[in-house]
């Protein structure tokens, strides 16, 4: 089904609603802004009788055209519906690239799920992006119904990545969280996902050598990747995202899972892992914003690692002498782990921003904990004794714990925990062999 994301279509009455008042021989202009204020105030009723009136002065007057078939679809009725798809396309007969009429008579008429409506509206989003590249909600719309019709999946593909990219840039100073927006971002990496793992080998090549392109791994992709393995790769990759950003999007879920099975049909654990450039340029996205975003969703896995490694020190009765954490991003496993380890406790992560954050903390602030803003701030030791940027299935020793205790990089780690860590990974067999050498 098509995966159209509503947006209001009122945004500019907002625009319109604060005009100087008008001399009495531009009644328009004064119905106009009635309206909006009766409109902003949820006073559909005086909004519909004002626009009604600006119409009478004059009936092609574009801003209350807009506006009245707004707020007909706001009443909804079949009537109202009709009468507002009616204006709407007035406006653009005279107005053929008027972008706010066109987006909203998209969003109107995408409801009737037919393939003529379907392609229209496509055609109408298209309208309305030329008119004002900044729209995401229209770039990703555009995207869904070339889907749906099958048609220019290159074009399609490249407005899901515009509108990802117009999201991101416009929130990534953003400090607190917000679920509305990943619940878009969510949706639209769906459709995203759903349509690289569709492209043939072909087009797959063709998004891969395009400048564009946000394709990870796509330098590599006449070596070692295959051009069909770079897309269903980077499919995965990209639902993974989806599923993280919302955790109720049970659709991206299921593909993610679907995906997975397909691409190993024997059960055999086959699928490849995520490549450590995704992973790093993940993580190194959400590094700024992570922890804010598992707080919100009450993340428990670094207590309940915190748990099972108690469990493990009291079988020994004794502390570790050493321990890694494996993909410790930005340390929140740290302080559940420190009073377990008397030597060496090591971090090792794809994404060096993750580690920034964590390289920030101490055994008495940051990494989950209170901001300490006391003097004695500055005497608390580090929380980690080694942090680095590593691929975990190919870290050494010598690279890790060798390098800041060199006492005991012969007898390796007595601990090694990996919180939600092998859900990047496919075949764990190197992965696992490799954490026995350490």
């Amino acid at each position: 089904a098509m995966l159209f994301l509503r947006t209001s279509l009122l945004l500019i009455f907002l625009i319109y609603a604060k005009v100087a008042l008008p001399q009495e021989n531009n009644k328009p202009i004064l119905y106009l802004q009635l309206g909006n204020d009766a409109y902003g105030e949820g006073d559909l009723s005086t909004a519909l009788k004002q626009y009604e009136k600006c119409l009478e002065v004059d009936s092609t007057y574009q801003w209350c055209l807009v506006n009245l078939a707004s707020v007909l679809v706001d009443l909804g009725s079949h009537f109202n519906l009709v009468r507002a798809e009616e204006l709407y396309r007035q406006v653009l007969a005279e107005n053929p690239s008027d972008g706010d009429a066109a987006f909203n008579l998209a969003l109107l008429i995408q409801d009737k799920k037919t393939e003529d409506s379907t392609r229209e509206a496509a055609y109408l989003y298209d309208i309305s992006v030329k008119a004002d590249p900044s729209r995401w909600d229209a770039w990703a719309n555009m995207a869904s119904a070339l889907s749906e019709l099958k048609q220019e999946p290159l074009k399609a593909i490249y407005s899901f990545e515009r509108s990802i990219l117009i999201i991101e840039e416009s929130t990534e100073n953003e400090e607190e969280n917000n679920h509305a927006r990943d619940a878009y971002l969510s949706k639209i990496y769906y459709g995203y996902g759903m349509l690289l793992s569709e492209l043939t080998p072909e087009a797959c090549s063709i998004l891969a050598a395009a400048p564009q392109s946000l394709l990870i791994g796509k330098e590599k992709h006449r070596g070692e990747v295959s051009t069909a393995e770079l897309c269903l790769e980077n499919a995965q990759n990209i639902m993974r995202t989806a599923a993280s950003l919302d955790p109720n999007n049970s659709q991206a879920s299921h593909m993610l899972a679907s995906m997975i099975a397909e691409s190993d049909p024997e059960g055999k654990n086959s699928l490849r892992r995520a490549t450590p450039e995704f992973v790093a340029a993940l993580f190194d996205d959400f590094a700024d914003t992570f922890d804010s975003k598992l707080g919100a969703l009450e993340y428990k896995v670094p207590s309940l690692i915190g748990a099972s490694a108690i469990q493990v020190q009291q079988r020994r009765e004794k502390n570790f002498r050493t321990a890694l954490d494996a993909g410790c991003g930005t340390g929140l496993a740290g302080h559940y782990l420190r009073p377990l380890v008397d030597a060496s406790l090591i971090g090792v992560d794809i994404s060096q921003k993750m580690l920034d954050k964590a390289a920030q903390c101490t055994t008495s602030s940051g990494c989950g904990l209170e901001e300490d803003n006391t003097s004695e701030r500055g005497d608390a030791p580090p929380l980690y004794d080694g942090l680095f940027a590593l691929d975990l299935e190919t870290m050494t020793l010598m690279q890790t714990l060798g390098t800041v205790n060199t006492d005991a990089r012969e007898e390796g780690f007595d601990l090694i925990v990996a919180a939600d860590v092998l859900v990047y990974f496919g075949n764990l067999e190197a992965l696992i062999k490799n954490f026995a050498k350490l």
